[in-house]
């Protein structure tokens, strides 16, 4: 009779152990699905710097997501001025986008296609940071038949330019983040919504939150 006890009671806590590792699995597999939900729907374009991936939404939002969790969206409400050279291409010698209001600048350089779709270059910005290995590849309707070869590195780099902006100025959308909770807590989807001035890394003048389903 003791054994039988000790057996049942064996088996109640090997059902709850394997009832916690399944739904740890399952909290898992929901968590990672997120990306792969928002990369599986039309998008202008997927950004990769490090843990973060940048989605360029059809509607003009920028999703973020750090590993397979959904960090939040943003979106830049004023135009980015820009110059690209003449030639627009990815050559050995560096792609450099131009600020030419103040003189801010990124340098794209090391450019090699890889078998999935995506180009891995470096990026150096004009405030000294330099990002490595970062990846990129074009939405649908931007994909070239020829892929890169003699293609524009950026037909419309605003996204990038965003993403770039955003990654640099992390204490002040930050800031900009804290009212989004309210939003989150009602199961509403928060999009920061960002006015940058003339200077591309000096300041967020404004932002706001855009709370919707």
């Amino acid at each position: 009779m003791k054994r039988s006890i000790q057996l049942l009671t064996s088996i109640f806590l090997l059902s709850i152990i394997l009832q916690s590792c399944s739904s740890d699995s399952g909290e898992t597999s929901v968590a990672a699905s997120e990306l792969e939900q928002e990369l599986a729907l039309e998008n202008d374009g997927v950004l990769k710097i490090a843990s973060a991936t940048y989605i360029f939404k059809t509607t003009g939002e920028t999703a973020k997501f750090l590993d397979n969790h959904r960090d939040f969206n943003f979106i830049f409400l004023n135009e980015f001025s820009y110059e690209l050279p003449e030639d627009n291409k990815h050559t050995i010698e560096g792609l450099t986008i131009t600020n030419p209001e103040t003189g801010e600048f990124m340098v794209f350089s090391g450019f090699e296609e890889l078998k999935s779709g995506f180009v891995e270059f470096d990026v150096k910005l004009s405030t000294g940071q330099t990002l490595s290995s970062v990846l990129y590849k074009p939405g649908k309707a931007n994909a070239s038949s020829n892929k890169w070869h003699g293609d524009p590195m950026l037909e419309e780099p605003s996204p990038v330019i965003g993403a770039m902006i955003e990654l640099s100025q992390q204490a002040a959308v930050q800031q900009c983040r804290a009212a989004s909770e309210a939003c989150s807590n009602t199961n509403g989807v928060p999009t920061v919504a960002l006015t940058n001035g003339k200077g591309w890394f000096t300041s967020i003048e404004a932002c706001a939150i855009e709370c919707h389903d």
